[in-house]
């Protein structure tokens, strides 16, 4: 039935008449007992209403009114709770001048602590809207029959009051009384009764640098919140009022030792909220136990080598699938007077051959083969400087091959990539990879940086090795416990704007492969116990020039592990060439996580490329095998594609012959052994280099000489001129030993057949 149909079916019943006259009746009857009240009765209820709207609007204001004071207080730091990825609490974090401020839901606060806590101070709590008039009553009358303040009749919103306010004088004043009522009934416009005891609880001041009960707790018993009985809540609840006097009723505030975990954690954890509000607990990525037992570790290690002056070291341990850090320890003694307190994991060092791995992943994605040789051979590079690299050993090896110079941690072959890709176009890629701090020292990198002179921290460091492990992406780093663990990528990646792309899958796999590789390892390292694991694993060690440092690398499929060496303070390592001191702990490490991530081999096993198979080559050549190579082996070839034959092996006068490209001839020379060099190709100077620049050397002008070596043309004879003169003519390899004078030469070779060459070099 409709609305109108109703009006009117009422109109006709005289529903409508009866109810206007009813109104009319009560109003009339209202009027005339109104007007029997004695006028006293009625001034006192009109006051009352008047009161009473007042009240309504005042709150109704109040409550649209912002609190900007209120909003702070509530928003302000708490002494945050760090648990690390085992629930272990590992700090309570101090506020300002140690002061301990903990925050506990209502929910989780006792209900004998609210109970006793409501009793002890404010018995009407719930019944009042922030002041209570009786209270008031009867605090005057108990204050004027002492002559002196015995009750200030504050509620638990006024003290609530108190502290989102401070009061501007240090007694209580008639007038600081107002406002703390007013400033009550604001806090009860804005917030419900649970709302105002559960901040009233978590900052109540107990004095002795305590705020909150939870604090006070910890504190003054040395418990949890929850673990306090009812007489040990109700010396609590009187603290509040005289700290100085009360204190006497509980135990010391020392029964409580505040733990102090993984501090070099701590410190950077707490730089990562940049001045926002830290949450009231935080549960961590780190494993503290594991992080102190990779302390001992180092710290056993360290004991052992003293006699080769390596005081200082640093560990960090990521999670390749999650990117948590699970480990970060920065020095083996926090609290030690003069170095504890340094960082190792952020102080930036140089980094050695841990550096070469990437710069061998840029060559493959800018036209080098995982079958490519490298010359090892001695080389100047520069134009307006000459750089002049060594070996480790200080040897030279000839020609070898793209994977033994990176396993090896060959430097010229290294020195060699670098100068043809380009520094720049490596510090772009290294930028990627998450190395901040050597893009900002470009003025002062050259060549060097391919051995790693430039400076980066042990963060940097581990974080951008992983870029292997993960496929050839890395993402942002994690200080707090992954909530899905559940191993697979998908879960961990959910937010793609935290992962970065440097290399192709194939490239990292191959750099795997490559890194894992014993046989590979065995020319510059041998056959080291250290790296040779149960499972898959790739390691790259490093050490700087001067030796202050040694550093460290390890992956597996899931971890990431560096260790750094050495002396903060700057002193050389003596006697000691750090590959396998830190590298030892870095086994340890990925020895105790895997055995207890018992994964599957499948599970541990590096990935493979997918658009490269392994097919034999040449070892020496790196060219398809001929019937005469005499050592074959394997190596990544792009899917579909066809090698060369090798051309170093060839049959000549009855025997099998090595024939060296023209880049080998200053390798060569001089060298009793078998084989010859091929020569060929573009009549050139192999040294020095156009441009280069030498410094004479007053004291040695007697025995100071330049090697000079052209390569390359048709000829069997060649001719150098200096400045236009005539010097002397050489048989292959073409050769000559030319005295060091100051100035600007130019150098001019001819050979037989009528090719020339020119370059120029200035002696300072």
């Amino acid at each position: 039935m409709s609305l109108k149909s109703l009006a009117a079916q009422a109109a006709r019943s005289g529903l409508l008449n009866k109810f206007a006259r009813s109104c009319a009746g009560l109003f009339a009857g209202t009027a005339v007992f109104w007007k029997k009240l004695p006028a006293l009765l009625r001034f006192a209820l009109k006051v009352l209403a008047a009161l009473l709207f007042a009240h309504l609007l005042l709150f109704l204001v109040l409550k649209l009114m912002p609190f900007k004071a209120l909003d702070e207080f509530m928003q302000h730091q708490y002494s945050t709770r760090f648990y690390d990825r085992n629930d272990n609490l590992i700090e309570i974090m101090p506020l300002e001048d140690g002061l301990r401020r903990e925050w506990t839901p209502l929910e989780k606060i006792p209900a004998d602590v609210q109970s006793i806590f409501i009793e002890a101070e404010d018995s009407a709590f719930y019944k009042h809207r922030g002041v209570h008039l009786p209270s008031i009553v009867r605090a005057a009358m108990q204050n004027v029959q002492n002559g002196r303040t015995v009750s200030g009749a504050s509620t638990i919103t006024m003290q609530l009051a108190r502290m989102v306010v401070p009061r501007e004088a240090q007694r209580a004043t008639f007038g600081g009384k107002l406002k703390e009522a007013f400033l009550a009934i604001w806090i009860e416009s804005k917030l419900n009764k649970k709302q105002i005891l559960e901040l009233y609880l978590n900052n109540l001041p107990f004095g002795f640098r305590t705020e909150g009960i939870t604090s006070a707790a910890r504190n003054f018993y040395g418990l949890p919140l929850y673990e306090l009985n009812k007489e040990q809540i109700k010396s609590l609840s009187l603290i509040p009022r005289r700290p100085s006097l009360y204190i006497k009723q509980v135990p010391s505030a020392a029964s409580y030792d505040y733990p102090e975990d993984a501090p070099h954690f701590m410190a950077w954890v707490k730089k990562q909220y940049s001045g926002s509000v830290i949450p009231p607990d935080v549960r961590l990525s780190i494993d503290a136990e594991f992080t102190e037992s990779v302390r001992q570790h180092i710290e056993q290690t360290l004991n052992m080598y003293s006699d080769a002056r390596v005081s200082d070291g640093a560990a960090l341990v990521l999670d390749n699938l999650t990117g948590e850090i699970l480990v970060w320890c920065g020095s083996t003694n926090f609290y030690r007077e003069d170095t504890g307190q340094i960082d190792g994991v952020l102080v930036k060092n140089q980094t050695g051959s841990s550096m070469k791995p990437f710069l061998y992943a840029m060559a493959l994605e800018n036209g080098f083969a995982p079958s490519s040789v490298l010359p090892d051979v001695p080389t100047d590079y520069g134009s307006s400087e000459v750089y002049v690299p060594q070996n480790f050993n200080n040897r030279f090896n000839g020609p070898q091959l793209f994977r033994t110079c990176l396993a090896s941690s060959l430097n010229i072959p290294a020195v060699t990539l670098l100068y043809r890709l380009g520094i720049d176009n490596y510090l772009e890629v290294l930028k990627k990879a998450g190395f901040d701090s050597l893009y900002e020292q470009r003025k002062n990198l050259g060549l060097s940086l391919a051995l790693g002179a430039g400076e980066v921290p042990l963060l940097e460091l581990v974080r951008g090795f992983s870029v292997f492990a993960r496929g050839g992406t890395v993402r942002s780093l994690c200080f707090t416990a992954a909530s899905d663990d559940s191993g697979t990528d998908e879960a961990a990646n959910k937010d793609g704007e935290n992962v970065t792309r440097v290399y192709t899958k194939d490239t990292a796999a191959i750099i795997c492969d490559m890194l894992s590789d014993r046989d590979a390892r065995s020319l510059g390292f041998g056959f080291a116990k250290v790296f040779d694991t149960p499972y898959p694993a790739i390691f790259k060690t490093g050490t700087s020039n001067q030796f202050q440092n040694i550093v460290a690398l390890g992956s597996t499929k899931r971890y990431t592990a560096g260790v750094w060496m050495g002396n903060v303070t700057g002193e050389t390592v003596i006697g000691e060439t750090g590959s396998s001191i830190p590298a030892g702990v870095v086994r340890y490490i990925l020895d105790s996580l895997e055995r207890n991530r018992k994964a599957t081999k499948e599970e541990m096993a590096f990935d493979k490329p997918e658009r490269f198979k392994k097919c034999k080559v040449c070892a020496l050549s790196g060219l398809a095998p001929t019937q005469y190579c005499t050592a074959i082996t394997e190596e990544f070839v792009k899917a579909g594609e066809t090698l060369e034959p090798c051309t170093f092996h060839v049959f000549k006068n009855g025997r099998v012959e090595v024939n060296y490209p023209n880049e080998y001839q200053r390798w060569f020379g001089g060298k009793n052994m078998n084989g010859a060099l091929a020569y060929g190709g573009t009549f050139e100077f192999v040294y020095p280099v156009d441009g280069a620049v030498f410094v004479y050397d007053k004291s040695l002008q007697k025995m100071q000489n330049l090697k000079i070596d052209v390569a390359g043309g048709t000829g069997n004879s060649a001719e150098l001129f200096i400045d236009g003169t005539f010097f002397g003519s050489s048989p292959r390899p073409f050769s000559w030993y030319i005295p060091v004078e100051k100035g600007s030469h130019i150098l001019e070779a001819v050979s037989e057949t009528g090719e020339s060459c020119r370059i120029k070099i200035l002696v300072k």
